[in-house]
């Protein structure tokens, strides 16, 4: 299995964030490939710090020593998708493909996540979609596909996406119990069905075991907030805003909570 990192879309809240590093068995390297390997672990390193121009630089450097370096293209892809250079990232995830076909799943899944950013809703699916016949039983794949769904449905009013949006969130919660972006991706699907109950529900679940994560905690203030629930709308957009999040998400927060008379 290769390395992969994948960028997560979480609920429709659309935010990016990066997923870990999967790790693989290595073939034997000869020594220069060992001094490679470690300037690619300093390369990660900045990467994981968000150090994303000084990645790009590096990385940039490596490829033209090593052109067929496949990893290096991959990750150059990452650090330019970071860096909101959403063409040269698609070339260099496109060139890690065709040097290294075992990375389609991987590949696919990133170059839907950037569709999604640029607002591609038909490519994101197509990507998406790529990447599970790649990997099947991959639920980050699964959950991307379902928010690429919710976003369209949530664009055209079409209700054939919220079903389709719900399967593949249950596929994620089926290989994945418990899976906090899925639970918050069905929370928002149960709101856009006027469910509201059912979406406090799993929103619920989603906070009991991330209180940190801010998506569900937003996404259950405004459950709380559609059910009636003054107080715990209340003291979850609170908790919300505790955790400094985006100038845009805190407005729409604080909105919510002047309406509630705070």
């Amino acid at each position: 299995m290769q390395k992969r990192e994948r960028l997560l879309i979480v609920g429709a809240i659309v935010v990016l964030v990066i997923v870990g590093f999967f790790l693989a068995l290595r073939w034997p390297f000869s020594s220069a490939k060992k001094a490679a390997e470690i300037d690619m672990n300093t390369v990660k390193a900045q990467m994981d710090a968000g150090e994303y121009a000084s990645a790009r630089d590096a990385l940039q450097q490596v490829v033209a020593a090593d052109p067929a370096n496949a990893e290096a293209h991959f990750l150059l892809g990452l650090a330019y998708f970071n860096l909101e250079d959403y063409t040269k990232a698609r070339e260099s995830f496109m060139k890690a493909l065709e040097l290294d076909p075992a990375r389609a799943a991987a590949v696919h899944h990133n170059l839907g996540a950037l569709a999604y950013q640029t607002g591609d809703m038909e490519t994101a699916v197509q990507e998406f979609k790529a990447a599970l016949e790649a990997d099947p039983d991959d639920p980050d794949s699964h959950y991307q596909l379902g928010a690429t769904y919710l976003q369209i449905a949530s664009a055209n009013a079409d209700m054939a996406y919220l079903t389709q949006a719900e399967a593949e969130f249950q596929k994620v919660l089926a290989l994945s119990p418990g899976k906090p972006e899925a639970l918050v991706g069905l929370g928002t699907l149960y709101m856009n069905q006027n469910k509201v109950s059912e979406a406090v529900a799993v929103l619920k679940q989603a906070v009991d075991a991330n209180p940190q994560m801010r998506e569900a905690l937003f996404a259950l203030g405004v459950a709380y907030y559609a059910q009636g629930e003054t107080a715990l709308a209340k003291e979850t957009l609170q908790k919300f805003l505790d955790t400094k999040p985006p100038e845009r998400w805190a407005k729409e927060a604080q909105d919510i909570l002047a309406q509630l008379g705070q």
